[in-house]
């Protein structure tokens, strides 16, 4: 939840965008262009023979510099077990001179949360750290290697092996606006962010096999369409912290209409792929109609529907106009609902608090085709010579949210037996509207971003507004700060408060205020 680096005017869904060519392991494929592709950069080192004595000259006895007789039997018999030195080309491409990059970031940020009613030395306070490192190899212009790995820990959470809090805090109840990491224990913890390769056959099909980030949609603060992820991204949260998911990837691009064509082999889930009958497959094809760009997709996988996608964008004058329409099937998501009427008990909470749960929030399923849909539109105002002004709006309509915000508890609250691809944060409402300006490096503040977004669930009437402000210290080091301010009804989605279970003392208090400081470097 913490801003950009304030050398880019980063659109709220460009946050380090996973399939953008931001940073070193996330640059883009060739689109309907193979033969100026920006894939590979570098070039390969290719082997050679060592600068030695050649064979024949070592072997004659007595020759100035040769070598004994033992040696060139010990040669001779390493080629053939090992092969000659001489290593051959399939391509014509030039070895690069240092075609291995290392690198990474470090991210240290330090946040607190406020309450309704809560004094000052009782607000929250987290310190999560993130470190990233890669490797990216390119040992010519058509292969390319990349791994990146991310640690995280967090001081102030309780010591690794400590037992999960018995109690539900505002924090816990609505972890997309903790200022925490989603780590449970202080760690630290690394994960695989990405790990992949990336070649061509023939210059018409580029292949990318391995974990990897592949965002779908054109939404930037909703996203349904983004399938491939496997949890949405915190659109307040402009650094993107998800990792990558496991896959085969098949791009072919037709040059003469800017027309590409994708097919994946979804390798990882959130279960397992022990079976090829697991794997699951997706297609996406991007068309060009003059100044629109169409976008459509599919993801199918054995024994469940069918998810289906479109998206749009096209400019009309100085305004960019962009939409996506996510199709999904309710037999395949659990919902629930609230039970005013179920039988409650502190002895029923001690012993069997998932039946006190299911009872209160019973699941069921709705059936049919469920829409989600976003539409929005981009303004770039420029007021000086070098000054820009991002202004942009966006409308999320969500069939698959709720209308009784008494159920959002139900939804995030643990069961024995998880709920089926159930509605996740920013995606609880049916209704949402939300703006942001975005101004980069204004007038002479040439090292300063400001940024101003306002998100509001339409259904719940409830808001949160969230002011972002960026400073370059130095060439590589960044300094980021915000403050978010929530308000409207008290048990809605973007205030986070509950006092369903008040009397038991379960009460979750709603949000006023978020603060955060952060310092981030490259490496």
């Amino acid at each position: 939840m913490f801003g950009a680096a304030p050398d880019k005017a980063v659109a709220p869904d460009k946050a380090v965008a996973p399939d953008k060519a931001v940073e070193p392991g996330k640059a883009a494929e060739p689109v309907a262009a193979p033969a100026a592709s920006a894939e590979g950069q570098g070039a390969a080192v290719t082997a050679t023979p060592s600068a030695t004595v050649p064979r024949a000259a070592s072997a004659l006895p007595g020759a100035e510099g040769a070598a004994p007789a033992t040696d060139a039997t010990e040669m001779r018999r390493d080629d053939a077990i090992l092969g000659p030195g001489e290593i051959p080309k399939s391509t014509d491409e030039v070895a690069a001179e240092d075609p291995l990059r290392i690198g990474g970031q470090l991210y240290l940020r330090a946040a607190s949360s406020m309450t309704d009613g809560q004094r000052p030395n009782a607000w929250s306070f987290s310190s999560p750290t993130l470190l990233d490192a890669y490797l990216d190899a390119r040992p010519n212009e058509r292969v390319r290697a990349y791994a990146r790995t991310r640690t995280t820990f967090d001081p102030t959470l309780p010591p690794n092996g400590t037992p999960a809090a018995s109690s539900l805090s505002a924090d816990q109840a609505f972890p997309l606006f903790s200022s925490s990491s989603a780590l449970s224990t202080r760690g630290p913890a690394t994960a695989l962010d990405q790990m992949w390769l990336r070649f061509d056959l023939k210059r018409a099909v580029f292949v990318t096999v391995g974990r990897q980030h592949v965002k779908w949609g054109t939404g930037k603060i909703w996203n349904p369409t983004d399938y491939l992820h496997p949890v949405p991204r915190n659109p307040l949260d402009l650094f993107d912290a998800r990792t990558g998911s496991t896959m085969l990837k098949l791009h072919v691009p037709w040059e003469a209409t800017g027309w590409n064509f994708y097919g994946f082999a979804l390798t990882e889930n959130s279960g397992t792929t022990s079976t090829v009958g697991q794997i699951a497959g997706a297609g996406r094809a991007e068309l060009v109609f003059g100044p629109a760009e169409l976008g459509l997709d599919a993801v199918v996988r054995d024994g469940a529907k069918p998810r289906y996608g479109a998206d749009l964008s096209f400019g009309v004058g100085d305004i960019d106009f962009y939409g996506e329409v996510a199709l999904r099937y309710g037999s395949e998501i659990d919902r629930v609902r609230y039970d005013a009427s179920a039988p409650v008990s502190l002895a029923a909470l001690a012993t069997n608090s998932n039946a006190v749960i299911e009872s209160i929030f019973p699941r069921y399923r709705s059936f049919g085709r469920k829409l989600q849909t976003v539409g929005g539109a981009n303004y770039s105002l420029k007021y000086n010579d070098n000054d820009v002004l991002m202004m942009g709006v966006e409308y999320f309509y969500n069939q698959l949210g709720y209308d009784d915000p008494n159920a959002y508890l139900g939804v995030l609250l643990p069961r024995s037996s998880p709920l089926a691809n159930p509605a996740s944060f920013f995606y609880l409402g049916r209704n949402y509207v939300a703006a942001f300006i975005i101004a980069n490096a204004p007038y002479s503040w040439n090292l300063t971003t400001f940024r101003l977004t306002s998100l509001s669930n339409l259904s719940d009437n409830s808001h949160v507004v969230r002011f972002d402000y960026g400073f370059t210290l130095l060439t590589h080091l960044t300094f980021e700060a915000f403050v978010a301010g929530h308000f409207g009804a008290s048990n809605g989605e973007l205030r986070g408060g509950s006092d369903l279970f008040k009397s038991y003392g379960g009460e979750v208090k709603p949000r006023l205020m978020d603060l955060g400081v952060a310092l981030r470097v490259a490496l």
